[in-house]
């Protein structure tokens, strides 16, 4: 018996600096900012110390769902903030610079790395079963994978998208959306080649036409927007 209780010890303490050394990437000061713009002097902080959900994770500043942070995990390629309940608060994704994300309500939001975290080292190995950011290479947030079904929509663009005159590879090509540059979309449909969203007329900046809402390389199948702006 004291010997099983032994390399049960034994073990959990081979363990945990793994997992401190996991958390210690994304550990410190975090600046929230809103999809309007808003930064306001909302900070999250992370700790590397376990809490009653995942690890300990404080908010200041914060209103909304933001106010009730308790803990964060990482789970496939995202982080996810948990409420006092263990709920998830808001989920994100590294896109190279920053975290891209959104609350549970819908809010989309951006965590800017205060304390020098590396965002595009602290991920796990991207899952190839998964359809991925382009900016990162990491599995999307199920709210940018769905497609639209509620129009007119502001999105933007994760990618370089060709624009086509017709929902088909095939047509004209009548221009290209830029990565990061918002647009609207009026109606989504299926396609032989995938899922085409189509481009609203009067968008200065844009030809009206049909993008994908996926897209598929050698690297594997990428979202081509995300949806909101």
């Amino acid at each position: 018996m004291k010997f099983a209780t032994l390399l049960l010890t034994l073990a959990v303490v081979l363990a945990t600096p793994a997992l401190a050394q996991d958390a210690n990437g994304y550990a410190g000061d975090w600046q929230v900012t809103t999809g309007d713009g808003g930064t306001g002097m909302c900070r999250i902080n992370l700790a590397t110390n376990s809490g009653s959900f995942g690890l300990w994770a404080t908010s200041l500043g914060c209103l909304g769902p933001l106010a009730m942070v308790n803990g964060w995990r990482q789970e496939g390629g995202n982080l996810h903030l948990l409420g006092y309940d263990g709920n998830t608060v808001a989920t994100f994704s590294p896109n190279g610079r920053a975290l891209d994300g959104r609350s549970a309500n819908g809010e989309p939001m951006v965590l800017a790395p205060l304390s020098g975290q590396s965002v595009a080292s602290n991920m796990p190995a991207p899952a190839q079963n998964c359809i991925r950011h382009p900016a990162s290479g990491y599995c999307a947030d199920a709210a940018d994978i769905a497609v639209p079904t509620a129009f007119p929509l502001w999105v933007r663009g994760a990618h370089l998208l060709n624009i086509r005159a017709l929902p088909d590879g095939k047509s004209q090509l009548v221009g290209q959306t830029q990565p990061g540059q918002c647009f609207m979309i009026d109606s989504c449909q299926a396609t032989p080649e995938g899922i085409r969203c189509h481009i609203a007329p009067g968008q200065n900046s844009l030809p009206t036409g049909y993008v994908l809402k996926h897209f598929t390389d050698s690297q594997g199948t990428f979202i081509g927007f995300q949806n909101f702006c």
